[in-house]
């Protein structure tokens, strides 16, 4: 042993003498290393990795152009900004349709980073097996420092939880989309990195990377001047990642993107709130009445049906009707939305019997309608609730995803640009929303047609919200947009409506236009444009408000409570974007909910403030994956809550006093059946 050692030290000083003295070489091959005995043998420089470019893509993944999706690849450098990116999306960068080669929406790259509400993924030339890779149920395991895929803040080094789903929706097994599911909103003005490590196909094959990849894992240089421009950056993210225990040589999948800034998403949104407040004063502009019917529907129930009009600020080019081309928002040259009109916009109000009867002046509370639906069709359904409330009720359209929306929606799915227009009406419809409760609050509080005895029945100095399904969905947004109201009962919502979109009935009318030769036949395509499209969507999301429940935003935006009621296996709502919504919020789930999701802090009644209550009916369970749910279970959980006495006297306590009481018997289930009986 000593001799071969002495010999083995003897022949490293040999070599170590020659290669001071410039008579041999070393190359490096794996883990041996090759000494050349003279330089002219070192191999010729390899030549660069062939790696397709396209124009205005990310040439990281070749499966998709936008793939991975979200990418730095799609964010150019500018010191204008707040996080120091501008959105750049060519007008090659989004997919065309089938009668369209291309489809540009410029106001994507108003942004400075990706939207917090992002959705996020990758594909792969093989299935990969998620075996042990944690799903919605075992969310924990995201954070284990050997789990196969990581979502990493970069600023902070902090690992993020997350889930992961291959895509049920996918149509080709060579290119088959992986979701990687946030459990809420990221944070803003932030740099996250994305891997997947260490994955077998589901055959037993290890997942391949991409070859650009691959090449920046080698050190190989390629002929794709996108990835030379970034290799640096993926380098340093490899680095990381390998400090975080995944080895390079064993990575699958990396990338990186940056979040926007607050300013950027809510600047033009509050822009619009500070002027049109500065136009509405403190009372309003004004309203006309055009019918006011007493004992609507012949019921007894309803005192008097008012509708009119009231006079909003408006900032769209011009107000849409009907079938007639969509608007955008009318901007200066710096992008800043602005001014337009006054415009007149329809409210319907509900006054119930039961205040006349006692002679009595009782809340007024904003109801927020549903899907496709309008403020004045609510009427029908409010007049128990107001009964039983002893409130009146206003509402009007949330412009966007109202009925006088479809068309705009239907020309979206064809071409997506269109989905700007929509995006943007929402948000004229929260300035109309905010508007409207001013006026009621202040120059329209004492209608004539409010009367009764000489008593106003309406209390317009004690004005909350309620919103069922689309309008439990944006209540917040409108709560926090409006600084004269700060309670909301919102009946099965959710946040980050593109999480909303594939596991809901209420998409699946127009799954067949989107997915048509017209449209988008591609599955990646679609999958990837509703990721794209959340970006504009956020702006008036729930998701990008909530945060602001607890304490506001800065000196802008005032906090706000709410009450969140869930209806277990919703049809309609996902309780993955109901789960988001809470998250996001910051609020805790009351301790005998039927469900209680990961990042959830359990509180027992009486809650003061806000919180998330699931209600279990007893439905069946929805699909895990993203494959659309039952038609035949549409209206079930979502719509059979509403009438439930122990929900009702939980929403009712906490509209009139703000109070969250336990109203369930140990947990909180229902039999709408039973119920109903009675």
């Amino acid at each position: 042993m000593t001799s071969s050692v002495t010999r083995g030290v003897f022949a490293i000083s040999v070599v170590l003498a020659l290669l001071l003295a410039g008579c041999l070489s070393v190359v490096r091959e794996g883990e041996d290393v090759i000494v050349l005995d003279n330089p002219e043998q070192l191999p010729e420089s390899l030549p660069p990795v062939e790696v397709r470019h396209d124009a205005g893509c990310d040439d990281l993944n070749p499966i998709h152009c936008l793939l991975p999706f979200p990418s730095d690849a799609f964010l150019a450098e500018d010191a204008t900004t707040t996080t120091g990116f501008r959105v750049n999306y060519a007008n090659t960068s989004l997919p065309g349709t089938g009668i369209s080669d291309h489809v540009e929406i410029t106001g994507l790259n108003r942004f400075d980073g990706i939207t917090p509400s992002t959705q996020i993924m990758t594909a792969f030339t093989t299935v990969p097996d998620l075996t042990g890779v944690a799903d919605q149920y075992s969310i924990a395991d995201s954070l284990a420092t050997d789990h196969p895929t990581i979502l990493l803040n970069l600023d902070t080094g902090e690992r993020v939880a997350h889930w992961v789903e291959v895509d049920a929706r996918a149509d080709r097994p060579t290119a088959t989309i992986v979701f990687v599911r946030t459990l809420g909103a990221l944070d803003y003005d932030t740099a996250y990195g994305v891997a997947f490590s260490g994955l077998t196909d589901t055959t037993g094959d290890p997942i391949q990377p991409s070859d650009a990849l691959r090449a920046i894992i080698d050190g190989n240089a390629t002929t794709s001047p996108d990835i030379e421009s970034r290799r640096q950056a993926v380098d340093s993210l490899l680095d990381t990642l390998a400090a975080e225990g995944y080895a390079r040589e064993n990575v699958q999948a990396a990338w990186q993107f940056h979040t926007a800034s607050h300013g950027s998403i809510l600047g033009g949104m509050l822009a619009m709130r500070s002027d049109a407040l500065d136009r509405l004063g403190a009372e309003g502009i004004g309203c006309n009445v055009t019918s006011a019917e007493p004992n609507y529907g012949d019921d007894d129930k309803t005192f008097m049906r008012i509708r009119g009009t009231f006079t909003a600020p408006q900032y769209l080019e011009f107000q849409q009707q009907g079938r007639e081309s969509p608007s955008l928002l009318n901007r200066s040259e710096d992008g800043t939305p602005a001014y337009v009109e006054d415009a007149e916009i329809p409210f319907t109000m509900v006054i119930p019997q039961v205040l006349a009867d006692q002679d009595e002046s009782g809340p007024l509370v904003v109801f927020g309608h549903g899907f496709l639906g309008t403020g004045e069709g609510t009427s029908g359904y409010l007049s128990g609730w107001a009964e039983d409330y002893k409130v009146s009720f206003l509402a009007t359209d949330l412009y966007g995803w109202s009925s006088s929306d479809l068309y705009t929606i239907e020309l979206g799915i064809v071409n997506p640009l269109f989905f700007q227009h929509q995006a943007e009406r929402l948000q004229q419809a929260l300035i109309n929303k905010m508007s409207m409760i001013r006026t009621f609050k202040g120059v329209c509080s004492d209608l004539a047609e409010m009367q009764h005895n000489g008593t106003n029945l309406v209390d317009s100095s004690d004005v909350h919200y309620m919103g069922y399904s689309l309008g439990g969905i944006y209540g917040s947004s409108v709560v926090a947009i409006s600084p004269d109201i700060d309670r909301a009962a919102l009946w099965v919502g959710g946040s980050a409506f593109s999480t909303m979109v594939e596991r809901s009935t209420n998409f699946a009318p127009f799954e067949e236009g989107f997915s048509s030769f017209a449209g988008y036949p591609q599955r990646n395509d679609r999958a990837l444009l509703v990721g794209v499209i959340q970006q504009m969507w956020s702006v008036s999301d729930p998701e990008t408000y909530l945060p602001f429940a607890n304490s506001g935003y800065g000196d802008v935006l005032g906090p706000f409570n709410f009450l969140s009621i869930i209806s277990v296996n919703d049809a309609q709502v996902p309780a993955l974007s109901s789960d988001r919504a809470a998250r996001t919020a910051g609020i805790p789930v009351l301790d005998s909910s039927a469900r209680l999701p990961y990042g959830l802090t359990p509180a027992a009644g009486p809650i003061t403030g806000s919180a998330v209550v699931y209600w279990d009916g007893g439905y069946p369970t929805m699909p895990d994956d993203n494959s659309a749910p039952p038609l035949d279970q549409s209206s079930k959980a979502h719509n059979e809550i509403g009438p439930i006495e122990a929900v009702n006297d939980m929403v009712r306590e906490f509209l009139l006093t703000g109070v969250i009481n336990d109203t369930c018997a140990d947990t909180c289930t229902f039999d709408y059946a039973a119920e109903s009986a009675e």
